[in-house]
């Protein structure tokens, strides 16, 4: 370990909560894919995955990022390209959640789900740290904010927030849970899509190549079920329901083992059969190891 746990923020939450057991922390990998002071850690008892420090990523660490690299773009309307179908899956998902309802999507990036539900969502606010992100968002005619603390200040209770891929990258996860919590109004719902400890290749295929990959100094946390549960439970969430989901196919997987590298569905590609993929994705799903959870629960 390269530092000393008892000052990590987000250990000492996870054992706080009775998540993680101290007795039972290993490392995983020495160190993530951006930063070779920063090691990766695993709870065996929980199947917890979270990084051995959290002091690199600081209050103001995404308001200082500029520009569009994180969708691999030179703009927006580059990078929406980059983010469409994803974009397009979780707009199809909330659907049912926003329509005519007042909506906040946290870590809004690029805005390309706000342009998707924008027809059929009574009032939509963006909450984007990213402080030339946000200026974009705002130039286009999006209600923009800068933080979730914004958030719940505003007098504005709302009746669904969503979070695609924000909770793992936040350094006080419980109390951003308590603050969307009292931003939404009762009977209203907070959906998280994050990505899961359970990875079929982080443990069934258990792939070096993989975990160079896809470990990140930023991913302060890779949750399970039970641990993003608890996180609920703790906000004062009811009704919650954790389910898993596989936004990678087959032929990824596939790609994965034959090559080491993503991508095997642009390769394998006669292994894009939809009903092979639909038996696959429940065999992940029923042994919870697909690469990506989502929360959903509600404010009573």
């Amino acid at each position: 370990m390269k530092t000393d746990l008892k000052s990590n923020i987000i250990y000492n939450e996870l054992l706080q909560l009775g998540i993680i057991d101290a007795s039972s922390i290993n490392p995983f990998y020495p160190q993530v894919r951006d930063r070779n002071d920063v090691g990766v850690l695993r709870c065996e008892k929980s199947g917890v995955i979270f990084l051995d420090r959290s002091d690199h990523v600081g209050a103001t660490y995404y308001e200082a990022k500029s520009g569009t690299s994180y969708w691999s773009s030179e703009d927006r309307a580059a990078g929406l390209k980059e983010t469409a179908i994803d974009d397009v899956r979780r707009a199809s998902q909330i659907k049912e959640y926003v329509l005519g309802k007042k909506f906040a999507d946290v870590g809004s990036g690029l805005g390309g789900i706000l342009d998707l539900v924008k027809p059929f969502a009574k009032e939509i606010v963006a909450v984007e740290p990213q402080n030339d992100i946000r200026s974009n968002l705002t130039h286009i005619g999006y209600n923009t904010l800068a933080s979730i603390k914004e958030l719940a200040e505003q007098k504005t209770k709302f009746d669904f927030i969503s979070l695609f891929h924000v909770f793992e990258h936040i350094t006080n996860p419980l109390d951003s849970l308590k603050m969307l919590n009292a931003s939404l109004d009762t009977g209203g719902k907070v959906f998280i899509e994050v990505p899961h400890a359970g990875d079929a290749l982080l443990t069934s295929y258990n792939l070096e190549s993989f975990k160079k990959f896809t470990l990140w100094s930023e991913h302060l946390i890779l949750h399970t079920h039970k641990s993003l549960e608890t996180y609920l439970q703790a906000a004062g969430f009811k009704n919650i329901q954790i389910l898993g989901f596989q936004r990678h196919p087959l032929a990824n997987h596939l790609g994965w083992l034959r090559d080491g590298k993503p991508g095997g569905q642009k390769i394998l590609t006669h292994f894009n059969d939809a009903q092979l993929e639909k038996s696959y994705n429940d065999f992940l799903s029923r042994s919870h190891q697909t690469d990506t959870i989502i929360g959903i629960a509600e404010k009573i």
